[in-house]
């Protein structure tokens, strides 16, 4: 079978949408189906990076566009979109001759589509159009996530080491420039904590100002080898984004950030579910310097890590994209 990917990622829009369709392409390519992912990269180095590594054909396209005559002609089983900007008209329109699957967080955006996957937490309890509703996957047994991510899963709860690791980062881009407000409440952990802080190139002279004089503390960018860098980490502090259902998939004790208004949701199913410790900086990043408290609340307290690891492996088993696929090959 043959699948259209369309996605796009850059500085200011991030690369989640992307990355979840990786997550996708992976699990078809390995079932020997034909994949393309069309849309822009956006100059995200570690991205065409990361694509590459995956060996996954990849077209240039204008961000947020849409050839619906070229697309129908060109005979894919389906069009899979994660995007909040291409048209939702156009989408639909394709659907018309095409088989489309929309991935949505929440906001369907009206889009006319064969299935629709929600793969947020808790998305199963949200109120939907009755069409929508008919033809929807959702919640977290749906999470895209890679297979080097599945792979790291851990034993719930282990015990801290004597010189504990936190790894901080605030999404593949982040535009905000979040990490600096994490740099600054974070450089007062304990000294035998190993900080790592993963920082964009654009903020990476700040944060070292910040953290100067601190032992035991590293500054990476953004890497294609992610889930590795999770694997080493005892605690992890996250913007509210598509790595969050990573690090709830590997089990990490974390505490999650929303730092922009469409994380909010995501954060309030994260704190609900009990399966890590949140904070809500969306309205004022100078509230990320509550996150320090968090994380001193998890190097302190063990059952507290157990507890929310356990509660993140039991609703994040790392299958989502083996269900998509399963969905998609109906089709055939």
């Amino acid at each position: 079978m043959r699948f259209l990917l369309r996605a796009d990622a850059g500085i200011q829009t991030g690369t989640g949408h992307v990355m979840r369709c990786l997550a996708l392409a992976e699990e078809l390519m390995g079932r020997e189906h034909e994949v393309l992912l069309r849309g822009t990269l956006g100059g995200v180095e570690w991205l065409h990076r990361q694509v590459a590594m995956a060996r996954l054909p990849h077209e240039e396209a204008p961000s947020a566009t849409l050839d619906i005559p070229r697309s129908a002609e060109e005979g894919w089983n389906a069009v899979v979109f994660d995007s909040y900007t291409i048209d939702p008209v156009a989408i639909s329109q394709l659907n018309a001759v095409t088989p489309v699957l929309a991935i949505i967080d929440g906001d369907d955006r009206g889009i006319t589509a064969w299935r629709y996957l929600d793969q947020n937490l808790g998305a199963e309890r949200q109120s939907r159009r009755p069409e929508v509703g008919r033809s929807l996957l959702a919640g977290s047994r749906y999470a895209l996530v890679r297979r080097a991510v599945r792979e790291l899963r851990r034993d719930a709860g282990l015990p801290l080491p004597l010189n504990p690791s936190v790894l901080a980062f605030m999404g593949g881009s982040d535009p905000l420039g979040a990490v600096r407000q994490l740099a600054a409440a974070l450089r007062g952990l304990p000294g035998n904590v190993t900080l790592t802080l993963v920082t964009a190139p654009a903020w990476q002279r700040e944060v070292r100002a910040l953290v100067a004089g601190r032992a035991s503390t590293r500054i990476l960018e953004p890497t294609a080898d992610f889930p590795e860098l999770l694997a080493h980490a005892n605690i992890v502090v996250s913007a509210t984004g598509t790595s969050a259902w990573d690090i709830c998939t590997m089990g990490i004790p974390a505490v999650f950030a929303a730092v922009v208004d469409n994380q909010r949701a995501g954060l309030r199913a994260i704190v609900e579910a009990g399966v890590a410790l949140g904070i809500d900086a969306s309205d004022d990043l100078k509230k990320l310097e509550g996150v320090r408290d968090l994380v001193q609340l998890l190097l302190s307290d063990e059952s507290l890590r157990r507890q929310r690891a356990e509660a993140s492996l039991q609703s994040f088993d790392g299958c989502g994209a083996s269900r998509v696929a399963d969905e998609l090959e109906k089709l055939g």
